[in-house]
């Protein structure tokens, strides 16, 4: 029997994140004695009638399409409904969150079978009974599946039974090295004559015995304590790799791939502390260097953080998220700002590099919660000298399928609740993320144009905030001396939205296909690109940002900049409209804004309380919905 398992294309270039997850189903299925081959169309990026015909070719019996991310369906439902109509006999299994929207993928595209959560175990039952049979029904007694039976009537078999520990995320690095570009994953980040810009700031990443060595990212563990009210998972809690089964896994990619230089992919490192004393033991004797990617603020102490940095921790990354009391409980992080503050501030006290990320637009969002993020970033990008204050991360609300915020928009008609309105929603998304302001859901009060204002409103009062404290000769100093600022654009990590992704990298997305070239100077101009060479092409961010000053006194017209930045990319129809409404609501309200009108409390308890349920909604999608 021909199995096939394969990705489809995130972002618009390939990352250095290895699709762990695919790789662990791979192994887990050769381990109980099932050939399967591996097709990284996401590494690969070939043409679609080439990925297409590639598919076609292999004829498999089963076809496993991992789509790990709701972005995407126009994807996945265009290479499904070709391949089904092509091969009609090829059982089409979808995995991933985007299968929280079973039903949509099992009535509108061509996938047969979608597998709700873990997909080690159910894949595997999967592929076995498929020897036998490829009629959908004869599968409904596997748990882990959403299908359609005899009445066309989705059906929800549950959940497995969760891997293991020791088998989380056991991967076979070579699968890489067949069938990708394994440089993608693993390689010299002091490769292009300049290190990743986490690992420049650290003396230990320049010493000698260093030179060669090379990085990856891993994961230590799988889930997370948290239920954020934006985040979708299958998960419950957190499950821990054992640190003796993570030793050996490091000893292998160190004798394998020489490495010496780490990314932990967690969502959330390191919360049960007896665990990570453990780990920071295990991983010290190897010399590593490493940088931790999800940390809860609610987890640290400057005695643990000294404890990580001693065992060669160079960076921790927390999911702070906001500034704002009212929208921390509207989220459900379960954290205070003044966690965070003191996360960050031990965090840069320690001498360790840190990004705060947030989230903003969730509903309840108001210029004023705006303003107490501006008052947070602006204390934890100013502690140090030696910060750039643009390491900012700032996404606007992504309402995602299994999600209190994608329920929300149902309720409030930001989604039609049928079928038709749950896919036009989910084709809109399609190729974007959480970085693009236009394409995600407007969940406040407040006009669109004046959101979109929030964004570059917190860089330029951070930015401004760290020149009156150190000056603006420094500012530009630590801009210009920023690892990628201006220089030719490097690998693309997709971890970060604006402005730090307009510093990684000084490139503008145009599609899922293409980018724009970075914007370069020469190495003897020891001063920003002129203001006017900037606007001439379009780079609105990047003169915000070299030029702090300046839009800081401008930062009540943001709303006409915005205004001017899209007008050169979207339709005049959309800029009329978003004018008016701008106007509109401005000559009916003031500057007040409108009172939400719910309690600052978690959204899924809005949800779940302050509204009646859809009565259209399929049974069976419940569980799903409402997300674990």
């Amino acid at each position: 029997m021909n199995t096939m398992l394969i990705t489809t294309p995130l972002r618009p270039v390939p990352t250095p994140y290895p699709p762990m997850g695919s790789l662990s189903i791979i192994k887990y299925l050769r381990k109980h004695g099932n050939n399967i081959e591996f097709y990284n169309i996401d590494s690969l990026r070939p043409s679609y009638e080439d990925a297409l015909a590639y598919i076609v070719a292999a004829n498999p019996t089963v076809l496993g399409i991992s789509a790990v991310v709701s972005t995407s369906y126009a994807y996945t439902k265009k290479l499904s409904l070709d391949v089904k109509k092509i091969l009609p006999e090829t059982l089409i299994v979808v995995g991933g969150n985007l299968a929280a929207s079973a039903e949509i993928l099992l009535r509108r595209t061509g996938a047969d079978i979608c597998v709700l959560g873990e997909g080690e175990k159910t894949f595997l039952k999967v592929v076995e009974r498929a020897e036998q049979t490829r009629t959908t029904t004869d599968f409904a007694n596997i748990p882990g599946l959403a299908l359609l039976d005899g009445s066309n009537d989705i059906v929800n078999t549950g959940y497995e039974t969760p891997l293991s520990n020791e088998d989380i995320y056991d991967v076979d690095w070579s699968d890489l090295t067949e069938t990708s570009d394994i440089d993608h994953y693993i390689f010299d980040p002091f490769e292009s004559g300049q290190a990743l810009e986490w690992l420049e700031h650290d003396a230990r990443a320049h010493q000698s015995h260093r030179i060669g060595k090379t990085i990856v990212e891993m994961h230590t563990s799988k889930g997370c304590v948290a239920r954020c009210t934006f985040c979708h998972r299958f998960e419950k809690g957190v499950r821990y790799i054992p640190v003796e089964v993570l030793g050996e896994r490091i000893e292998t990619l160190i004798e394998d791939y020489n490495l010496g230089f780490l990314v932990i992919a967690d969502e959330n490192f390191g919360t049960d502390r007896r665990w990570l004393k453990r780990f920071c033991e295990m991983i010290k004797p190897f010399d590593l260097l490493w940088r931790v990617a999800g940390m809860r603020v609610n987890c640290i102490s400057p005695e643990y953080i000294e404890m990580m940095k001693g065992a060669g921790c160079v960076s921790i990354i927390y999911g702070m998220e906001t500034g704002s009391k009212s929208m921390l409980q509207i989220m459900e992080k379960k954290t205070k700002v003044e966690q965070n503050r003191d996360a960050i501030k031990w965090t840069i006290d320690a001498g360790l590099y840190s990004i705060i990320q947030l989230v903003i637009g969730m509903p309840g969002e108001n210029p004023n919660t705006i303003s107490e993020t501006v008052e947070f970033t602006k204390f934890g990008l100013t502690l140090d000298a030696a910060q750039n204050p643009n390491n900012l991360s700032v996404n606007y609300a992504q309402a995602l399928p299994g999600t209190p915020l994608y329920e929300f928009g149902r309720h409030k008609g930001l989604i039609a609740c049928d079928l038709d309105g749950e896919e036009e929603y989910l084709l809109r998304i399609s190729d974007s993320d959480a970085h693009d302001e236009i394409t995600t859901l407007n969940f406040t009060e407040f006009p669109a144009l004046e959101c979109q204002t929030w964004r570059p409103l917190v860089t330029v009062e951070t930015n401004y905030a760290y020149v009156q404290k150190y000056g603006l000769k420094h500012y530009h100093g630590v801009l210009l001396n920023d690892s990628a600022f201006f220089k030719t654009a490097k690998r693309a990590t997709g971890r970060f939205a604006n402005p730090r992704r307009l510093i990684d990298t000084s490139i503008a997305t145009d599609s899922i296909h293409g980018t724009k070239e970075a914007y370069e100077i020469s190495k003897d101009i020891n001063q920003p690109p002129y203001l006017w060479s900037l606007i001439k092409q379009g780079k609105f961010g990047l003169a915000m940002i070299c030029y702090p000053v300046l839009f800081y006194r401008l930062r009540r017209a943001l709303p006409f900049i915005v205004l001017l930045k899209n007008i050169l990319k979207f339709p005049l129809s959309y800029n009329l409209g978003t004018l008016f409404q701008y106007i509109r609501f401005k000559l009916r309200l003031g500057l007040s804004g409108m009172p939400f009108e719910h309690e600052y409390k978690s959204l899924r308890k809005i949800v779940h309380q302050d509204f009646n349920s859809i009565s259209t909604d399929n049974i069976a999608m419940q569980s799903l919905r409402r997300g674990r």
